[in-house]
C-alpha cells in the first residue's frame, strides 16, 4: 500500500511540473513582435477629417523577422482599414510606421472606433479611440432689434 500511494504522488507531483512548464514555456511563445504605445486617449473629429496614425514596433525576438501590419479603426457606426505595410526587423531592433487615414463622410456623429494593430495570425485592440462629431456650427449671420 505504502509503494502505491508513493506512486501516485509521484505521478502527481510529475503532472504539476508537466503542467507548470507547459505554463511557462508555452507563454513565451508568442509573437516576437512588440508593439510600444506610450499614450491613449479619444480624439474628436468630423466626417472626412484626416487623421495620422503612428505605432513604433520592436522585434523582441532573438532572430531576424517580418510581419505584414495592418491597422484599423473598428466600430459599430463605421470602421477605416489602412494599407497593409510589411515590417522586417532584426532582434532588438525597433521602427516606426505611420498610416494616413480619413474618417469617412457617412461617419455619424458620436460614432466611435477603436485602434486595431493586426499582424500575422495576431491582433492588438490598442486604446486609441476617434469619435466623430457633428460638422454644423450655428453662427449668427444677422440679428435686428426694433
Amino acid at each position: 500500500m505504502h509503494k502505491k500511494a508513493s506512486a501516485l504522488i509521484t505521478i502527481f507531483l510529475l503532472t504539476l511540473v508537466t503542467l507548470g512548464a507547459a505554463y511557462l514555456f508555452g507563454s513565451t511563445r508568442a509573437t516576437p513582435l512588440d508593439i510600444e504605445t506610450r499614450c491613449e486617449g479619444t480624439v474628436d473629429k468630423k466626417p472626412s477629417e484626416s487623421f495620422t496614425v503612428k505605432i513604433a514596433f520592436k522585434n523582441k525576438g532573438t532572430t531576424k523577422g517580418t510581419w505584414e501590419i495592418t491597422v484599423t479603426f473598428e466600430g459599430n457606426a463605421w470602421t477605416w482599414k489602412g494599407e497593409t505595410k510589411s515590417l522586417t526587423l532584426e532582434s532588438g531592433e525597433k521602427e516606426t510606421l505611420a498610416w494616413e487615414g480619413d474618417v469617412p463622410d457617412d461617419a455619424p456623429a458620436d460614432g466611435v472606433a477603436r485602434l486595431i494593430v493586426y499582424y500575422d495570425n495576431e491582433f492588438a485592440a490598442l486604446n486609441w479611440w476617434i469619435r466623430v462629431i457633428p460638422d454644423a456650427e450655428l453662427c449668427i449671420v444677422y440679428s435686428e432689434v426694433s
